[in-house]
């Protein structure tokens, strides 16, 4: 008997050794996991909410096409960067990136940024309404 207790308790140490290792490696994804969900949350959130500011700031916009014939530079260079802020941002929602749009980097979309876009208009080239 005392035989079959010892390999009894042994398979219990056995077992419990094994789920605390088991523990030990999920603990030490789960803070990642907790993280990228926050973040994933948040920026959903933060997404949302820009893309109102993006179609808010498109139809102000067509307002300036009617009333003067052109598109205002401002606006224009300002939803640039709102849609280039909501492209990171939706790379990152994606898991197509692990880099964390802003404020986790520099608002100001420089011109390597730009770059890296190679289909969005060129600041030279104007934009009309059709006839």
């Amino acid at each position: 008997m005392t035989e079959e207790t010892n390999k009894k308790e042994a398979e219990v140490i056995i077992e419990v050794n094994a789920t605390e290792t088991d523990a030990k490696e999920h603990s030490g994804k789960n803070p990642e996991i907790f993280s990228r969900i926050f973040y994933t949350i948040l920026f959903a959130i933060i997404g949302w909410l820009s893309l109102w500011v993006f179609t808010f700031v498109v139809l102000i916009q067509f307002g300036f096409l009617l009333i003067t014939g052109q598109v205002n530079s401002n606006l224009k260079g300002f939803n640039k960067e709102v849609g280039l802020f909501l492209f990171d941002l939706i790379k990152y929602l994606s898991f197509q990136t692990n880099d964390k749009p802003f404020p986790f980097r520099d608002w100001p979309y420089d011109e390597k940024s730009s770059n890296e876009n190679k289909d969005e208009l060129n600041e030279s080239e104007p934009v009309k309404a059709s006839k």
